[in-house]
């Protein structure tokens, strides 16, 4: 699908290019808000820990929670997909996890998965650009992404975003 590809092109060529106002976003209404637009599948369970209000632009901060959740949706191979969102106060940063219990990450693939266009499989609904949309969004929030995973038993994505963003992203 050209669209796909070319709406994430879009995506990720305007991250960054314009200063976004900086405010409070409640990330559990973001992540709401993301259930309701992917329209999640039925059988899929959602639990979510503790999410913080956060600084930040409720837009970019929409765009790297779909992109995490919908992968972890698009690519499960269970029955009953799981999710669980959680974060953790780190002092400077938050600490955010996406986890799932679906297919998992080949190590080999940890560093790959976040530069464009690379996918690992052959879905015409993507469009090789989603993770790397969410590594830069989190580089402007002076994060960190990285993930955990295990074959068959599912991924751990785990992210940072900075408290104290100086007033703009």
């Amino acid at each position: 699908k050209k669209d796909t590809l070319i709406n994430g092109i879009l995506e990720y060529s305007t991250i960054g290019k314009n200063q976004e106002q900086i405010y409070d976003v409640d990330t559990n209404l973001i992540v709401d808000d993301v259930l309701q637009i992917i329209q999640a599948p039925k059988q899929v369970t959602v639990i979510k820990h503790n999410l913080p209000v956060i600084n930040g632009d409720k837009y970019r901060l929409q765009q790297l929670f779909q992109n995490l959740i919908s992968n972890a949706i698009k690519y499960n191979d269970k029955a009953t997909p799981k999710l669980e969102i959680g974060a953790e106060d780190k002092q400077q940063y938050w600490q955010f996890y996406v986890k799932d219990n679906g297919k998992g990450i080949d190590q080999a693939y940890f560093d790959k998965i976040f530069k464009t266009f690379e996918k690992l499989e052959n879905n015409p609904d993507s469009s090789g650009i989603g993770l790397s949309i969410v590594k830069k969004i989190i580089d402007l929030y002076e994060g960190k992404i990285w993930l955990e995973s295990t074959l068959g038993v599912g991924t751990t994505f785990y992210f940072t975003l900075k408290k104290d963003l100086n007033g703009t992203t």
